[in-house]
């Protein structure tokens, strides 16, 4: 690419566009607040009039976005796909507004609420800016449950209202005798009733707090609120305390306790169901971002003016056929779906290390592992504890044998030197006690028992080496037995008459 076909398609991306028109927008907002605080004029300034000018360059976008059919709807489809969006409204309302006030701006007579007007219309167009924060994962779905906790107020107001204006009638018709000022009659009914709700308690609907001073007997002052029903010789209150205290008990029971907490959980159930497709709503709303802003002309307000001019000098005075917009792609090329895929590929890897390295870092997978570890060194120990108890075992079993030996060896001497006439048997020392003979033929029996099993592996090393076998005491030698903790070492004898004893070996 050329650097001039680099530059165009850098202005050209969508994101370029989207981030220089927020960046006007804010620019905008800033000097229309200027204006209106500091350096709004019965004549209007130069400030004054680049807001008008920026004005006419939002309302000249927002008539070409209508009529910008790209997809070939016709102007009914597309006027009825711009109405429908949200943001759409939103701007049209604004501007509505916003003609409305500079009318009224412009006649002397109505100068003050023009700008009254005016400022309002600041509100909306302060809105607008949410739209964004449709391009964030964290804000976008927020907005969307905002949006839908407004219609959840907007049916929740008449379950409220029900409260307010019934408590507001009671109260009203109770305290104050034939008040005929309207809005003394609107501030009594509604206005105390819902600022109640707030903590605002009127401070006459007990009579504890009355002051005649603050008040008007007979209606006549506009200033002040008529007096409740008091005496007219001592002018203290006369109305049912007890009445008006308990229907403000109950009123704030039903609403404060009540139908608030019946809101939360409809914003709660609101909450949850847009948290649970977070990702999806995001997307969406991501992809008509970047939808909008592709077909947008590059230049932000106003010098979107420029571009709109010259669509108007090509399309109504030249009549050039419109050429179509390279659109987004529906279907990629092999090779670009080759790389869409090893991108696509690349952050997978890089997500999945990215979890198992929190997986690693996390304190369960950290104490498991610890316990893993601890479990490991438990069971060596065992082992070698086993082992080293087995070993003393058969050092201790070779000794008792060693001992029953010699022991039959010393008997087996002294009867042959008195068979042979060397002493009395009656002088003979007793070498072996009979219980110890007892002994002698258990342990030979047994001997002869287990001897049959596992002769040849019953030295402590392997034959011809010096590796030590794992000791197995005689009441597990069996294979019948259990023996948990058997682990002996790997050996394979080599031997040099291996074809005498190996039937397989060729």
């Amino acid at each position: 690419m050329t650097p001039t076909e680099r530059f165009k398609a850098f202005f050209m991306a969508p994101v370029v566009i989207f981030h220089l028109n927020i960046l006007a927008y804010f620019g905008f907002l800033l000097l229309f607040a200027y204006v209106l605080m500091t350096d709004f004029q019965p004549s209007p300034s130069w400030r004054e009039h680049v807001i008008y000018f920026w004005l006419f360059s939002l309302v000249c976008e927002e008539i070409r976005q209508v009529l910008y059919d790209p997809d070939g709807f016709g102007l009914l489809k597309q006027a009825s796909l711009y109405i429908n969006d949200f943001w759409n409204k939103l701007d049209v309302c604004a501007i509505l507004i916003f003609i409305c006030g500079f009318i009224c701006r412009l006649i002397p007579t109505t100068f003050y609420p023009g700008r009254i007007i005016l400022s309002l219309d600041f509100v909306i167009f302060c809105l607008r800016l949410m739209h964004i924060f449709t391009i964030s994962k964290t804000l976008g779905p927020k907005i969307i449950v905002v949006k839908r906790m407004m219609k959840d107020v907007f049916f929740f107001l008449f379950l409220l209202a029900v409260w307010v204006v019934s408590f507001g009638v009671a109260k009203q018709a109770i305290l104050i005798h034939n008040e005929i000022r309207v809005d003394w009659i609107f501030r009594g009914v509604v206005y105390h009733s819902y600022m109640t709700l707030f903590g605002q308690i009127p401070s006459y609907i007990d009579g504890v707090n009355f002051n005649i001073d603050q008040c008007t007997v007979n209606g006549t002052d506009p200033n002040k609120q008529k007096c409740p029903e008091s005496n007219k010789e001592n002018h203290q209150p006369v109305f049912p305390q007890w009445l008006t205290v308990l229907l403000l008990c109950l009123y704030l029971l039903f609403t404060n306790i009540l139908l608030l907490n019946l809101l939360i959980a409809m914003f709660n159930y609101t909450f949850q169901q847009v948290q649970e497709h977070t990702d999806q709503i995001w997307k969406f709303q991501r992809h008509d971002l970047i939808e909008e802003y592709h077909g947008r002309p590059p230049a932000p307000p106003p010098l979107i003016l420029f571009n709109h001019l010259h669509f108007f000098i090509k399309r109504v005075i030249l009549h050039e056929p419109a050429g179509r917009q390279k659109q987004l792609k529906e279907k990629l090329e092999k090779n670009e779906e080759a790389a869409l895929l090893l991108w696509e590929t690349f952050l997978k890897e890089n997500y999945l290390q990215h979890l198992q390295k929190q997986k690693k870092q996390s304190t369960e997978h950290k104490i498991r592992d610890t316990s893993d570890k601890v479990n490991t060194v438990v069971d060596m120990l065992e082992l070698d504890q086993a082992k080293k108890t087995g070993s003393i075992e058969n050092r201790l079993v070779f000794l008792e044998e060693q001992a029953l030996r010699s022991a039959n060896a010393l008997h087996w001497i002294v009867n042959t030197l008195l068979d042979n006439g060397f002493g009395s048997r009656e002088s003979a020392p007793v070498i072996v006690s009979s219980k110890l003979h007892g002994e002698i033929d258990l342990l030979e029996k047994h001997e002869n028992v287990i001897s049959t099993c596992h002769v040849n592996a019953r030295n402590i090393h392997y034959p011809d080496s010096t590796i030590v076998r794992f000791p197995v005491p005689d009441e597990k030698v069996p294979w019948k037995v259990e023996f948990k903790i058997y682990n002996p070492p790997f050996y394979t004898a080599i031997r040099k008459d291996k074809h005498f004893h190996d039937p397989y070996n060729g």
